[in-house]
């Protein structure tokens, strides 16, 4: 291969890595920011609007009153512990005894039929108001349940190890938005972050880029369209937004990127057909002589 060959196949491989570079590509806003409380180990964490209230593990509870910008300390430091209980729309739910139980309106509390013995213990339950008659529970054994619109109950998730010598990790949080924001629902692990579900409990993805693997505590607010972890390192903040996506190319930057490829493929082809000529020619040389 001659000089000017060489050059030439440089200068063709070097237009075409700067082609494929995605420089034209636009980031999605980030999926967790980390708000306050950073290097401080979080529990619970509970939202109404502005007023947000966090228990530490230290066991001190904080209040903030302003989105989260300032904590003040809360005298006699009360236990945060989310109810074992949600109101989505016109439906009312409750874990009662390891059971669900459902009511409308105004009506009594009654055993929602089908309902799974999900342990004695059990106090995670959500309901997306997205997607009325659809409910996640978690069973003290870790098993996630989900009810779907017709009414049936059935296994939603069974998380795997995560590895020796950690085991499955456990469920610690569970939230979903009680206004028709999302049908989206929220699982708090400590060791798997954030997953969560877009399909009201059915199907199931990571969702916790950036945070901590220890999630403490989940809280949706629906007037702020946020929400809340408490995780191992402080208070974290998602904002109600479109699930995780690769990065998007502008139209002129996604050309360029199919050009690159096209002209390392041309090159690789070229180079390899030269190297089969070069390596014929002493066999050719033989028969000749």
């Amino acid at each position: 291969m001659n000089l000017r060959r060489t050059v030439a196949l440089s200068a063709i491989t070097a237009f075409a890595v700067a082609a494929l570079t995605p420089a034209g590509a636009s980031a999605a806003a980030p999926w967790w920011v980390p708000m306050r409380l950073q290097g401080t180990a979080l529990v619970a964490v509970v939202a109404s609007g502005k007023t947000l209230v966090v228990r530490t593990a230290s066991g001190m509870t904080l209040r903030s009153t302003d989105s989260g910008a300032t904590f003040d300390r809360v005298p006699g430091n009360p236990d945060v512990r989310p109810p074992a209980s949600v109101r989505s729309g016109n439906d009312a739910w409750v874990i009662a005894t390891g059971r669900v139980l459902h009511a409308t309106g105004s009506g009594p509390l009654r055993l929602d039929p089908g309902s799974p013995d999900l342990g004695s213990r059990a106090r995670l339950i959500a309901a997306p108001a997205a997607a009325p008659g659809v409910v996640v529970a978690v069973a003290v054994d870790g098993t996630v349940w989900r009810r779907g619109q017709d009414g049936g109950w059935g296994r939603g998730l069974l998380l795997l190890p995560a590895g020796f010598p950690n085991g499955v990790p456990a469920i610690t949080s569970l939230t979903a938005f009680t206004q028709p924001l999302s049908v989206t629902v929220y699982l708090g692990t400590d060791g798997y972050s954030v997953l969560a579900s877009p399909d009201g409990g059915d199907d199931w993805i990571r969702a916790g880029p950036g945070l901590p693997e220890s999630i403490r505590g989940l809280a949706s607010d629906p007037t702020t369209r946020t929400v809340y972890a408490a995780t191992s390192d402080g208070l974290w903040a998602h904002r109600l937004q479109a699930l995780p996506a690769p990065a998007v190319y502008h139209d002129a930057a996604l050309v360029w990127r199919w050009v690159g490829i096209v002209l390392v493929t041309l090159a690789v082809a070229v180079v390899a057909v030269l190297a089969l000529r070069r390596a014929m020619r002493p066999a050719v040389a033989q028969k000749r002589a």
